[in-house]
C-alpha cells in the first residue's frame, strides 16, 4: 500500500510540474464520478489555485495524465459552477463546453459523443434552455429540436424523433418549462402510442418560481409540480387500448444487473493479463445504445489504450443483445447507456482459485452503469412521476 501511495505521489508531481508550487491550493483525488478517494486507486487528480473571483480546479486522468475538466467555482468545497467550464474524454475528444453564473448555465451550452460528434448545442438563460436547441444521434441524425422563446422564459415546442427520422414525441411548454396541453407520444412505426394531458396552467402558477427536475428518458428538465390530469394509449396499430397505465423502465438487460456483471465478467475475465503490464488497473467508459429490439446498436469507448484491446472491449458490448429496450409513455425508445469497466490482471487481485460463479467481478473487474440523458440536461434530482421506475 505505501508503494502505490508513492507511485501515485510520484505521478501528481509528473502532471503538475509545469505549475508553481506556490500556484497550487490543494490536490485531491476521485473516482470517475467524482466521489473521494484514495490516491492509490484514484481515476481522477484535481488540483485547485486561488483566483480573485474564487477557484479554479483542474482535473487530470491518471492513467493517461490528459486533462479532463477545466472549470471555475466560487467556493472551495467546488458545490457553485461559476465561470467556464471545458471538459474532454480520454482520447482527446472535447466532451462538453458551458458556462455558469452561481451555479446556473448561461450562454450556449455544447456536448459531445466520444466519437466526436455533437450531442448537442443550445443556449441556456438560467439553467433553461433559450431559442432554438438542437440534440443529435451520435450518427449525426437528429434527436431533438426545441423552439423556445427568446428571452430564457422556458416557454415554446418541444419535438423528439427516432432515429429512423420518425416523430417520437411533440409538445408545449409554458414559462417555467411547465408542459401544459396535449403532448403525443409515438410508436417507432408512427403510430400513436400514448396522449398525456397536461393541465392549463394559471397566471398564479406561472409567476412562481418552478421546481426543474431532468426527465431522464426526454432528456429535459420540466417542473416537477405539473403533472398529467389523464392519458390515453394505443397499441402499435394505432388501436386505442382500455385501461391505460403508464409505467416507464429503463433498458434491462435479462436476468438483472448481476447477469449483467457476470456477463461482462466471463467476457473479459483475465483479458487484463494479456495487455495490463506491473499490476496496474486500467478503466474503459463505453457508451451503448439499446434500440427498441433490445439489441446494442452501437457502442463508442471514451478512452483508447491498444487497437486490440479495444476492439475487444467495443466486441463485448456489441454481441450483448439480451437486453429489454427503454419503456416510456407506452412505446420502446431507443436509450443510451455508459458503462465504466476496471480491469486488473489476476495477479493483481487476491483471489485463489477455484472461483464461485460471480464472485470474481468484483476484484478483477469491477463495473458501474450510468443511465445517459436522451438530450440536454445533467442533472440529479429526477422526476418521479411520467420518468422511469
Amino acid at each position: 500500500m505505501k508503494l502505490k501511495f508513492l507511485l501515485a505521489l510520484i505521478l501528481g508531481v509528473s502532471i503538475f510540474s509545469c505549475l508553481s508550487a506556490q500556484s497550487i491550493d490543494s490536490i485531491y483525488y476521485y473516482d470517475l464520478y467524482g466521489k473521494p478517494v484514495k490516491p492509490s486507486i484514484a481515476n481522477v487528480i484535481s488540483v485547485s489555485r486561488k483566483e480573485d473571483s474564487g477557484w479554479l480546479r483542474m482535473d487530470y486522468f491518471t492513467y493517461s495524465k490528459k486533462i479532463k475538466q477545466v472549470g471555475h467555482y466560487l467556493d472551495h468545497d467546488f458545490k457553485i459552477k461559476n465561470g467556464d467550464f471545458t471538459s474532454y474524454y480520454e482520447n482527446d475528444q472535447l466532451h462538453e463546453v458551458a458556462s455558469y453564473k452561481n451555479n446556473l448555465g448561461m450562454g450556449l451550452a455544447e456536448s459531445y459523443y466520444p466519437n466526436g460528434m455533437i450531442s448537442d448545442s443550445c443556449k441556456l438563460t438560467n439553467n433553461i434552455p433559450t431559442g432554438n436547441c438542437s440534440v443529435w444521434y451520435p450518427d449525426g441524425s437528429i434527436k431533438q429540436i426545441f423552439q423556445m422563446d427568446s428571452l430564457g422564459n422556458g416557454s415554446g415546442v418541444i419535438v423528439g424523433y427516432f432515429p429512423n427520422g420518425v416523430v417520437s414525441f411533440k409538445g408545449k411548454v409554458l414559462k417555467g418549462m411547465r408542459k401544459t396541453g396535449a403532448w403525443t407520444y409515438y410508436h417507432e412505426n408512427g403510430n400513436k402510442a400514448s396522449i398525456l394531458k397536461f393541465p392549463t396552467i394559471d397566471e398564479t402558477t406561472l409567476n412562481q418560481a418552478p421546481e426543474l427536475k431532468l426527465d431522464t428518458l426526454e432528456g429535459a428538465r420540466y417542473d416537477s409540480l405539473i403533472e398529467y390530469s389523464s392519458a390515453i394509449c394505443f397499441n402499435e396499430d394505432g388501436v386505442e387500448q382500455a385501461g391505460c397505465e403508464i409505467k416507464n423502465s429503463l433498458p434491462q438487460f435479462k436476468g438483472g444487473i448481476q447477469k449483467w456483471v457476470d456477463y461482462l465478467a466471463n467476457k473479459l475475465y483475465g483479458v487484463a493479463d494479456q495487455f495490463v503490464k506491473e499490476n496496474r488497473t486500467i478503466t474503459y467508459i463505453t457508451y451503448f445504445t439499446v434500440n427498441t429490439d433490445g439489441k446494442v446498436q452501437e457502442a463508442i469507448i471514451s478512452n483508447k489504450i491498444m487497437p486490440v484491446l479495444d476492439r475487444t472491449i467495443l466486441n463485448v458490448f456489441i454481441g450483448a443483445n439480451r437486453w429489454t429496450s427503454a419503456i416510456h409513455n407506452n412505446r420502446k425508445i431507443p436509450f443510451m447507456h455508459s458503462q465504466a469497466i476496471k480491469l486488473s490482471p489476476i495477479s493483481a487481485s487476491d483471489e485463489s482459485p477455484p472461483y464461485p460463479v460471480g464472485s470474481y467481478s468484483k476484484p478483477v473487474i469491477s463495473t458501474q452503469l450510468i443511465a445517459i440523458p436522451s438530450g440536454r440536461g445533467v442533472s440529479s434530482n429526477p422526476l418521479n412521476k411520467n420518468q422511469y421506475q
